[in-house]
């Protein structure tokens, strides 16, 4: 959490500016996969905004900018996130 207020700090953007949260559903490793997922869930709760979950094939070469143009295509999973773990 510490990393994370450092980087919003950085950019200077609040937490409470958040509406919309996009988190790796994986595959992944558990631990890792659940310490995300608590942190989006919380923020998300906290702020009301949107917590929206993709899966790592859904990116290519780190292109983020497709998170957008999956949330556009209404393609991003929202509601009821799964992880998927990895070995």
């Amino acid at each position: 959490m510490e990393l994370l207020l450092k980087f919003l700090d950085k950019i200077k953007i609040e937490i409470s500016d958040i509406e919309r949260i996009f988190v790796n559903l994986g595959p992944g490793k558990f631990t890792s996969l659940r310490i995300s997922l608590s942190i989006a869930k919380a923020i998300s709760l906290a702020n009301k905004a949107t917590l929206l979950g993709f899966k790592s094939k859904d990116l290519t070469s780190k292109n983020y900018r497709k998170l957008i143009k999956l949330d556009k295509k209404k393609l991003s999973n929202k509601g009821l996130i799964k992880p998927i773990y990895s070995s």
